[in-house]
């Protein structure tokens, strides 16, 4: 007999850096629909949870682990139930699209799409029960859920679609804890009701020291200030608004990263190619160095991106309105009907976080991370343009401080000097 000592009921309050979608699978208002409850309420499901929880601690199915595990006649039932996440307030409910881009820039025929988020900002909560019984090592299990926190904090655990480009972050801001055992059973029944948890105490630092834990990326912070506006465009769906305006999320502008991959990508790529009509000799072909890092889907296989790019806030960033009309190359003259108003923000700050997810091969590591940050030193310095409209000095962007890698300022410079040093190429690298 293996009884039941106690419960662990935690509530566990979080609010969300970023967009969300955790599709439906419906498409009645978008190509891809967030989850709705039967009233019409967003919601996201426990498994949702649970399914990136075990993926984060790298638990197969049929490994033992806190989240259970099946093997052959072996298994055990999961020790941690996980409740759906609920929103506290009604979120902001907003549509991105997208299209594919080939090598030139331009649009992929039939690539375009759109999808449903949750804006960011919005809290939520949900529970969590954590199971003891006779035979189980409860430090062990403390110490799993403990790093799952961890990464949930550091944003290396995300919800949904588009978790590499941005979307799917979320920080623990409220962490409660109740135990139940023999001595108190009759009040478990009470443990779901959220009006409960209102005056407990916050356990969130003592449940992190509770962790061994270490990241699982790496993490790159570009501090950037624009040097002139930017447009990444949204089409009006208001009367009065001007018939295009710069992306915003819960009313402030940012810049998706799928913008910033896109260009990092395409950067990227060039460089490679120049390294190759220099002669020097890459680690992969060109095509499996791009589809390693930047991921890729083809037929029945994939491989998620190991370079992942943050939705970036613009700050201290000035609106500004401008009326544009087109204008015919040929006549020079004023095209009939081309006259359009639009919104771009000027002179702000960004700070660009990226993550290269760790590698088993740590000469794989360096060398992805070494090519991401020579694109990266393009973007600082003004070489490498992102979003709409760049031929008209739109999306161009200076150094605002120190890159930091991991924290570290000054590293960037030794780790570029060595992948290309084990290139073999044999020059010098400026700044």
């Amino acid at each position: 007999m293996n009884a039941v000592l106690k419960r662990k009921v935690l509530y566990v309050q979080v609010q969300f850096e970023s967009p969300v979608n955790v599709s439906s699978g419906e498409n009645e208002v978008t190509d891809s629909d967030v989850l709705r409850e039967c009233n019409g309420t967003p919601f996201i499901t426990g498994s949702s949870l649970a399914g990136a929880m075990r993926a984060y601690i790298e638990k197969e199915k049929s490994e033992p682990c806190l989240l259970g595990y099946s093997d052959g006649d072996a298994g055990k039932m999961s020790s941690l139930f996980i409740s759906d996440l609920t929103f506290e307030e009604n979120p902001v409910i907003g549509v991105r699209d997208g299209v594919s881009l080939s090598d030139k820039k331009t649009a992929v025929t039939q690539s375009k799409y759109d999808i449903e988020i949750l804006e960011a900002g919005v809290k939520a909560h949900f529970y969590l029960e954590l199971v003891i019984r006779e035979n189980d090592d409860e430090m062990m299990m403390d110490q799993e859920l403990a790093t799952i926190f961890c990464g949930i904090n550091a944003g290396e655990i995300r919800l949904g679609a588009k978790k590499t480009r941005g979307f799917g972050e979320f920080k623990i801001v409220r962490l409660s804890e109740k135990v139940y055992s023999k001595e108190n059973y009759l009040e478990y029944a009470d443990s779901y009701n959220p009006e409960k948890w209102e005056n407990c105490n916050n356990e969130l630092e003592s449940w992190i020291k509770k962790a061994s834990w270490s990241p699982k990326v790496i993490h790159v912070d570009v501090p950037l200030r624009m040097k002139g506006g930017i447009s990444i465009r949204r089409y009006a769906a208001k009367k009065g608004e001007p018939d295009y305006v710069h992306l915003t999320d819960h009313g402030v502008p940012v810049i998706p990263g799928s913008s910033l991959a896109g260009a990092m990508h395409h950067r990227i790529k060039t460089i490679l190619n120049e390294l190759v009509q220099d002669g020097i000799e890459l680690p992969k072909d060109i095509g499996d160095i791009m589809n390693l890092s930047f991921g890729y889907v083809k037929d029945t296989q994939a491989c998620a991106s190991n370079i992942i790019i943050s939705e970036a806030e613009i700050e201290g960033a000035k609106p500004m309105t401008m009326i544009r009309t087109g204008v015919s190359r040929f006549e020079s003259g004023v095209k009939d009907g081309a006259l359009y108003k639009e919104r771009t923000y000027v002179d702000g700050k960004v700070n660009l976080r990226l993550q290269i997810r760790r590698s088993a091969d740590p000469e794989e590591e360096k060398w992805i991370l070494g090519i991401l940050l020579l694109a990266l030193k393009d973007l600082q310095n003004g070489y490498l343009a992102v979003g709409g409209q760049t031929a008209i000095g739109r999306g161009v962007f200076s150094e605002n401080g120190p890159l930091l890698i991991d924290g570290e300022a000054g590293r960037e410079e030794e780790m570029i000097a060595e992948i290309l040093t084990n290139m073999a190429v044999n020059r010098g690298i400026e700044g």
